[in-house]
């Protein structure tokens, strides 16, 4: 889920293999996922672009819907513009995270032949590799984000060597890649950019933070099952959902690192938290499938 700067909320719905447009007033347009003769794409992470555009990942697609309501895309199924037959070799494979990279193009990465690759998508110049990196990890929705430091930052999970181990990854617009060990089982999930030159993420154990010289500290949230979702709010601090609470961190002064916690009325599994007018925020709910509004006690 993102909130455009009009205030319209996009938000993915897998059931449904479509993207739901909602206006401001309240009214919601569905915009059904482009397909070729694969099986329905399942929506799971989407991208505002500079052009206005919204890009998603779906499945083994690509794709951004225009202004317009148009759609272009990218997948791996037949039938997919510009793949044409054997479009496996060429095509995006099955895109988890993407980001807005530092020169203003989508980043995202998938799995190819036992190897994690990373490009970027242009809606003019169509898909461009950045580097292959000859190792396997999961990176899920929300899991990458452009650094202060002009690098895309990722987490990786779900090591397929018993050598290697969770972390967060860096990536240069020239292929230069460099990872940072985390804790066994720490399964770090989103990512952001925060307000002091550091990234900030959510794992197994509660919030990390690290810092562009790959400088690690860790808050635990008490009682939480697994932090979801994290973005940066109106205040400066970080905002996170777990389970069917709001969380709060702060990140800068004394109380750096304070996490506060309130319970949700109605929620169970919240699963996406974006900033709302007026202090407030908008919450999608995993399991009941509904959008909540939160305002936080003053």
């Amino acid at each position: 889920m993102i909130r455009t700067e009009d205030g319209t909320l996009w938000v993915t719905e897998s059931a449904l293999a479509a993207i739901a447009e909602i206006a401001p007033s309240g009214k919601i347009t569905q915009h059904p996922l482009p397909r070729g003769t694969g099986f329905a794409p399942t929506p799971a992470d989407l991208q505002e672009s500079p052009d206005g555009g919204i890009w998603y990942a779906a499945g083994d697609q690509i794709g951004r819907l225009g202004p317009s309501g148009k759609f272009t895309w990218w997948s791996d199924s037949y039938g997919a513009p510009g793949n044409g037959p054997g479009a496996g070799a060429d095509g995006p494979g099955f895109p988890d995270a993407l980001t807005l990279g530092p020169d203003n193009t989508i980043w995202f990465e998938h799995s190819e032949r036992g190897s994690k690759v990373f490009s970027r998508a242009d809606a003019k110049r169509g898909l461009d590799r950045i580097t292959r990196l000859k190792t396997q990890f999961d990176v899920g929705p929300g899991g990458m984000a452009l650094g202060p430091d002009g690098a895309v930052w990722f987490s990786q999970q779900n090591e397929y060597s018993a050598k290697q181990r969770e972390g967060i990854g860096r990536l240069t617009a020239e292929g230069d890649y460099k990872k940072w060990p985390l804790p066994k089982n720490s399964a770090p999930n989103d990512i952001v950019a925060g307000p002091d030159e550091a990234l900030w993420f959510t794992d197994r154990r509660g919030i990390g933070r690290i810092g562009t010289d790959g400088g690690l500290t860790h808050f635990p949230v008490r009682g939480s099952k697994y932090p979801s979702d994290i973005v940066l709010g109106p205040d400066k601090a970080l905002w996170f959902t777990t389970d069917h609470r709001v969380g709060r961190i702060a990140t800068q002064g004394k109380l750096k690192g304070k996490v506060s916690l309130w319970p949700v009325r109605g929620a169970k599994n919240l699963s996406a938290i974006v900033p709302a007018p007026a202090g407030s925020f908008w919450l999608a709910d995993r399991d009941t499938a509904t959008l909540l509004r939160f305002t936080p006690p003053s």
